[in-house]
């Protein structure tokens, strides 16, 4: 049987807990240019990660700017996530598939899934620094996706890309930067780009727990960076997973 990947929040693939150390914030050499795949193979790799273990997760989203703590289920399948917010008439809905990526939401399990509008995909979630925009990876749609370089990041290699959105592709980021492990073809990091070429919203994972044979985040951070300077954020939400069991009531 096929082995999957559990993917949380911008679709990070999970694997085992030393992948995830802070990258350094410098660029690689671009000499290194050249020992970067082309792009077309990147993603097919990528993708066919993007193959969602069935589980369900209980956890939380938190906030450090509006001291506000919201109790989440979250249920992947395939290319599937919800996350439903226990206490809140919210769930939202991400499928993601290659070239076509969906955001959705409703109030209730009742009521039939909605498509976010480009209008609101930068608009937060629940007044947090998480907005529907980070929920998708897009960026990995777009025409103009540019190698870097190679770099290392503790023991794990990895190749760094940077993405430049078209006229049409709604993104709040002049570009957006990502490191991609060369061994197991997942995100690392993955940093939003202003103009002046500064990051200003930066998405680690800082734990890991195992369920079973996966490996599923246990925290993730969607920083909000300050510009000028290097590594530090302004504010923080957090979304932390405390258990999770096989099968997620999701289906086709």
């Amino acid at each position: 049987m096929k082995s999957r990947h559990l993917l949380g929040l911008l679709a990070l693939s999970l694997a085992p807990a030393f992948l995830f150390q802070p990258v350094r914030a410098d660029l690689p050499d671009p000499a290194t240019k050249d020992k970067v795949p082309p792009i077309a193979f990147v993603t097919a790799a990528i993708w066919k990660q993007l193959d969602f273990a069935d589980f369900t997760l209980i956890g939380s989203l938190r906030s450090d700017k509006t001291k506000q703590h919201y109790p989440i289920i979250l249920r992947t399948r395939k290319h599937e996530m919800v996350y439903e917010f226990k206490d809140q008439p919210l769930q939202i809905r991400i499928q993601l598939d290659p070239g076509s990526i969906t955001i959705q939401k409703r109030t209730s399990s009742t009521e039939a899934w909605a498509n976010v509008s480009a209008a609101e995909m930068p608009k937060p979630i629940l007044g947090t620094d998480i907005t529907y925009q980070d929920l998708g990876i897009n960026f990995i749609n777009w025409d103009d996706i540019q190698p870097l370089g190679t770099d290392s990041i503790k023991t794990l290699d990895a190749y760094v890309f940077e993405a430049k959105p078209g006229p049409t592709d709604n993104c709040p980021f002049s570009s957006i930067r990502f490191w991609v492990s060369k061994q197991y073809w997942a995100f690392l990091r993955i940093d939003g780009i202003n103009a002046k070429g500064q990051t200003v919203k930066r998405v680690e994972v800082q734990n890991v727990m195992q369920i079973g044979k996966y490996y599923v985040f246990k925290e993730m951070k969607v920083a909000n960076m300050v510009p000028d300077k290097n590594d530090i954020a302004a504010s923080t939400p957090f979304i932390d997973l405390d258990s999770g069991t096989e099968g997620s009531g999701l289906k086709d």
